[in-house]
């Protein structure tokens, strides 16, 4: 198995990079695993924010096809990719995709599965399942379903159409179109701004956004949560540091 992911981190910021560039960043069931470990010690540390990219000058261009061998064998990819955006999405810190260059299949599905992608002007987005003969993960195209339009998803995984950087930002898969050669610079800054704030506050966010997605969030719980975070010594410390900016205090 071939591939790695490098980890680097610093002022609170995890940055994790796909190191496999010799065959594009390919995503192997090893790397795939790695990338699982890094979330989930991200979740259990300081990390306040995560920066996903890729070596070289692409993120990604999917699962490593020297690994497949178009059989019932394959679906050991799928649920290596189910477990790593599965880790994305428990993650307990926001994760930012930085993308530069081509986002194809797999890669795309752990980029949807981040809070937020940020994209170089030549980042180019593709889900080519059916060029491969294959039925997408259904597990997968239901999570994508979530996060995707009809005609958005219907563009790329039944029509095995492309979308570039900009269309992505009008089909709400983009968050933000930087220049090219900075998607990783603009997310570490971002992230960094990310974990100034209340991790107490992002976390809770996190995880009650994904539950609403998922339609499974009790509303009197969160209600407590809710409830418990407004009567913090924490909150009270930040409108006060607040006040004090505006000098108000």
């Amino acid at each position: 198995m071939s591939g790695r992911v490098a980890t680097s981190s610093r002022d609170g910021v995890l940055e994790i990079t796909f190191e496999n560039a010799q065959r594009r960043n390919a995503l192997s069931r090893s790397l795939l695993s790695a990338l699982s470990r890094a979330l989930d010690d991200a979740s259990a540390g300081d990390v306040r924010a995560v920066v996903l990219a890729g070596a070289g000058d692409g993120f990604s261009a999917g699962a490593d096809l020297t690994e497949l061998k178009g059989t019932i064998d394959d679906r050991a990819m799928d649920d290596a990719m189910a477990r790593a955006a599965a880790s994305i999405r428990d993650c307990t810190v926001p994760v930012i995709a930085a993308v530069e260059g081509p986002c194809i299949g797999g890669a795309l599905e752990l980029a949807l599965n981040c809070d937020a992608i940020v994209a170089a002007e030549g980042a180019e987005f593709a889900l080519p399942a059916t060029h491969l003969g294959l039925l997408y993960d259904p597990r997968a195209v239901a999570r994508l379903r979530r996060r995707l339009s009809p005609a958005a998803l219907r563009w790329l995984l039944l029509l095995g159409g492309r979308i570039d950087a900009p269309t992505g930002v009008q089909m709400g898969l983009v968050a933000s179109v930087v220049a090219e050669g900075t998607a990783r610079a603009e997310a570490r800054a971002l992230a960094e701004r990310v974990a100034a704030r209340s991790a107490t506050a992002i976390a809770a966010t996190k995880k009650l956004l994904h539950e609403l997605e998922q339609g499974c969030a009790s509303l009197e719980e969160w209600e407590r949560v809710h409830l418990d975070i407004l009567n913090s010594t924490e909150r009270r410390e930040r409108v006060e540091q607040a006040k004090a900016r505006l000098g108000l205090a």
